[in-house]
């Protein structure tokens, strides 16, 4: 099983590309799946909805057969420890897992609607950005709790 981390837009600020870099690469060492990789989709400008609606398309083809996990704050908001337990119960399905972010304009409503599964890191709203950084890092964490690591402390 792949994980696909699919973002809208590039990491521009050299501090969040080093620390996803860190968070992707421990990942990548220790992943019990076949891989976890990166795709960026790039945003839409003009009117929200709009936008919206056309990187919801990108992100969708990005995402090609592979479940949706749609990252919102309108999703479900679980501790790490049921998180992990969470993504335990996903990886026994079909497929891949498709974690998908959106831009500034955030996710269209109705990719949120169609999506496997639809996860808040956060009641607050976070940049783009730092959500990814954030999903890395609760990633990472979620393999260092099921795999008994000291890397999570209860």
């Amino acid at each position: 099983m792949r994980w696909i981390v699919i973002a809208t837009g590039r990491l521009r600020e050299p501090f969040y590309r080093e620390a996803c870099a860190e968070y992707l690469g421990r990942l990548q060492r220790q992943r019990s799946v076949t891989a976890i990789e990166i795709d960026e989709v790039p945003p839409r400008a003009g009117d929200v909805q709009r936008a919206a609606r056309l990187e919801a398309e990108r992100l969708r083809k990005a995402a090609g057969p592979a479940r949706i996990v749609a990252l919102t704050e309108r999703g479900e908001a679980l501790s790490t420890e049921r998180f992990a337990a969470r993504l335990e119960d996903l990886e026994r399905g079909p497929g891949d897992l498709a974690f998908v972010l959106g831009g500034p304009a955030g996710l269209d409503p109705e990719l949120e609607r169609s999506a496997t599964w639809r996860l808040a890191l956060s009641s607050l709203t976070l940049p783009y950005q730092l959500a990814r950084l954030v999903l890395l890092e609760q990633l990472y964490r979620a393999e260092t709790l099921r795999r008994n690591e000291p890397y999570h402390r209860q």
